[in-house]
């Protein structure tokens, strides 16, 4: 049995929603895209729209005995005239206007594009324009294509920028030239420059994941 739920609270639920919402992938795949929240035509209704939307749902819930006419064809199922099944779900017989109806299989429609987007590779996805630096494999601060490349030019150089003859032995960098620092332990020679830049990185590493 479908409970309905009052219009006022279900409204105080969509503006709370609205005010804060769910940081990405709180909710799995059903996330909604910041701005909309769920439907709720039925607590398992996940579909996002507008809070205005919702709070709409909420008050056709609340009315729908009113809409139905228990004489008609179709039982206590049966729409006053003028009034459709709403058809939001799989067996929902929510009496609302026919534009509302129309505007539900929109809604349906939309679903897919109105889902936060999914982060394949959980907390560690860059946004987009970003990779991986990968200075070592677990490396996930994420950064400019142009600058993984340049981290992969630095490994490949690393040898030829020691002096093992040096005060650190074989990490002993060549005059001119840094430890990287990119990680812990990081001893790949890089010119100052560089070394701070990749303290940059490593400082933005946040703001540049799908999530931050």
């Amino acid at each position: 049995m479908i409970r309905f739920i009052g219009l006022s609270a279900l409204s105080l639920a969509a503006f709370m929603a609205a005010q804060t919402p769910a940081a990405a992938q709180d909710y799995g795949p059903d996330t909604c895209a910041q701005g909309y929240v769920w439907r709720e035509a039925i607590p398992s209704d996940h579909v996002c729209v507008e809070p205005r939307i919702r709070a709409m749902v909420a008050q056709e819930n609340a009315q729908a005995s009113a809409r139905r006419d228990p004489t008609g064809r179709y039982g206590s199922d049966t729409c006053k005239e003028g009034f459709v099944w709403r058809e939001a779900f799989a067996g929902d017989k929510v009496c609302v206007t026919p534009e509302r109806r129309s505007q539900t299989q929109a809604e349906n429609a939309m679903a897919a594009e109105r889902r936060a987007p999914v982060l394949a590779y959980g907390p560690d996805t860059c946004k987009r324009g970003y990779v991986w630096r990968e200075a070592i494999p677990s490396d996930h601060v994420c950064v400019e294509p142009r600058i993984r490349a340049m981290v992969a030019q630095e490994n490949a150089q690393a040898s030829a920028r020691r002096d093992p003859t040096g005060r650190y032995g074989s990490n002993t960098c060549k005059d001119g030239f840094v430890w990287r620092e990119a990680f812990a332990g990081d001893k790949v020679c890089v010119t100052p420059e560089r070394r701070s830049q990749t303290q940059a990185e490593n400082a933005r590493a946040a703001e540049r994941r799908a999530g931050g």
